[in-house]
């Protein structure tokens, strides 16, 4: 899971970098208890809402590899 989101971290797109950081962190706050397994669905699906995604970029592939990533997540919920 985090393999793709750390690639996506390092793909040197900062709104890519942003919301692969970002859905790690809700995993490690779902797993600590910090938020529930509906707070942590919610944060991780806004992550990945398609306008958002295409007003921030148009790399199609990081795009594709930033759902992935945070569907991984989201499987955990």
């Amino acid at each position: 899971m985090s393999n793709v989101l750390h690639e996506v971290i390092n793909s040197g797109q900062p709104w890519a970098a942003e919301r692969a950081q970002y859905a790690l962190t809700i995993a490690e706050a779902l797993q600590n208890n910090q938020i529930t397994q509906d707070e942590a669905r919610a944060l991780l699906e806004d992550l990945i809402n398609t306008e958002k995604l295409e007003a921030a970029g148009a790399d199609l592939q990081l795009r594709a590899a930033l759902v992935f990533g945070v569907t991984q997540v989201l499987s955990m919920c």
